[in-house]
């Protein structure tokens, strides 16, 4: 009986093994090509600041973290980072820190560099966008610009310039009997384009007489002279007339009180006077002048008084726009506001 032969396969080295046919059926080849990480977006504590994102890719190759920038925060550290696909059930957090972004300041000048306006202050989140524009008074002056006007703020201070070919200032013709009236207690200042106020205010209800004007090129605005190192500009709570005056011989003449107010020419009436016969001290600024008037509201005399120098008052007089003068021992007179009566 002959034997039957049963085909076995020998290994390299001659040891049995069975046939690859029985191996392929039970074995299955790994690959893992859908693996699946969400990424948190979150501040210190945990909260979302930002919608997540999940990332997808094959089993172990590169993984590129969606890194984000989201106004108002800067990142600040990254738990369970990894970098490249494995499974990761608890997700990627990246941690931002709320951080307030540093000023973008813009300075609009003349071409000799001087300021025409106030530096603008544009705040932001940190990395929110931002965009600076010329003035819009002063546009069609415009000759220079920043390259680029938009951008992102950052934590460090940001500088953008507009430069103008414009004067700041011009000659404004002004009728020779305009007067201004306050209608407020206004701030005056010592020339045109000061941010800062002398110390003491024009009263409200009193009328001042403008001897010259200069207007801003850029956006209008009429300083005013009312004698002297005094302007106010047409800003302040002030309405301007015309008031016709008179010659001082005709004012004595026409005055009920003529008597007792010699050379007041305005076309006020005196309403009221009062002997005083003293000598007393201006209370104006000790670095400044007074200004002498010939008459009250006529015409301003070359001679000036400095605060804290003594005058002789003969008297005094109110006229009906309640404005009171003191009549010096010189003939010349000044508010009674800047004397120590």
């Amino acid at each position: 009986m002959g034997m039957k032969h049963s085909k076995k396969h020998l290994s390299h080295n001659g040891e049995r093994t069975m046939g690859n046919d029985v191996l392929t059926s039970k074995i299955k080849k790994i690959a893992r090509d859908d693996v699946e990480i969400k990424v948190y977006y979150v501040d210190s504590i945990g909260n979302e600041i930002t919608q997540s994102t999940t990332i997808k890719g094959h089993y172990l190759d590169k993984l590129e973290i969606p890194w984000k920038e989201i106004p108002g925060y800067v990142l600040s550290s990254v738990t369970n980072f990894q970098q490249t696909f494995i499974p990761n059930s608890d997700g990627i957090y990246l941690v931002y820190a709320n951080q307030l972004s540093a000023p973008v300041i813009v300075y609009h000048r003349n071409l000799d560099g001087n300021l025409i306006s106030d530096p603008q202050y544009l705040v932001g989140d940190l990395n929110r966008k931002f965009e600076t524009k010329p003035l819009e008074e002063a546009d069609h002056f415009l000759v220079h610009a920043p390259k680029d006007h938009n951008g992102q703020f950052t934590s460090q201070v940001q500088e953008q310039e507009y430069v103008y070919n414009v004067l700041p200032l011009k000659n404004y013709h002004i009728n020779k009997d305009l007067f201004i009236e306050t209608q407020n207690n206004v701030n005056v200042y010592n020339q045109p384009l000061s941010n800062a106020p002398l110390d003491k205010t024009l009263p409200y209800g009193t009328s001042w007489k403008i001897y010259k004007a200069m207007k801003e090129t850029y956006n209008g605005t009429i300083w005013y002279n009312l004698g002297g190192n005094t302007w106010i500009p047409s800003t302040e709570s002030i309405t301007t007339k015309v008031i016709k005056q008179t010659s001082p011989r005709q004012d004595l003449l026409n005055s009920p009180l003529a008597e007792t107010a010699n050379n007041i020419s305005y076309t006020y009436s005196v309403i009221d006077s009062m002997d005083i016969n003293k000598s007393v001290r201006i209370l104006y600024y000790k670095d400044q002048f007074i200004t002498a008037w010939k008459t009250p509201y006529g015409d301003m005399d070359n001679t000036r008084f400095r605060g804290g120098q003594s005058v002789f008052v003969n008297k005094i007089v109110q006229l009906d726009n309640y404005s009171v003068w003191a009549e010096l021992k010189d003939g010349y007179y000044i508010e009674s506001k800047y004397l120590n009566l």
